[in-house]
């Protein structure tokens, strides 16, 4: 059922339009040191899906599983959409870019999700 969630998430992502601000730079463009860290209580699960522009290629990345769970990686622009699973529990979404926090969200509604794109 998760990796449904999964799949339909990112194709929900790309089919609304994200795709076009993902769209692949040429090579001479500086790619950046992106962090997603998803935080919150001890009772807390998580499934996310992130579109990773390289410059070269869009990768997928998964997360899933209790939190704290963190992912790192050079790119031109990120795209999550990450979903809270069960009633209790509440997250804590943190982007960093070059070091530095471009978006904080939380969540701690039933199953609540959160999107973000930043470049």
């Amino acid at each position: 059922m998760m990796n449904g969630w999964v799949r339909l998430g990112v194709l929900g992502v790309i089919g609304s339009g994200v795709s076009a601000a993902l769209a692949l730079a040429d090579s001479n463009t500086p790619t950046r040191a992106f962090a997603v860290s998803i935080d919150g209580t001890d009772e807390a699960t998580v499934v996310a899906a992130c579109l990773v522009n390289t410059g070269q290629d869009v990768e997928v990345v998964t997360l899933k599983g209790k939190v704290p769970q963190q992912r790192e990686f050079a790119a031109l622009s990120v795209s999550c959409q990450i979903q809270k699973i069960g009633r209790t529990g509440r997250i804590d979404v943190q982007i960093k870019r070059d070091g530095r926090i471009v978006s904080r969200s939380q969540s701690s509604g039933q199953s609540g999700v959160i999107s973000v794109s930043v470049q």
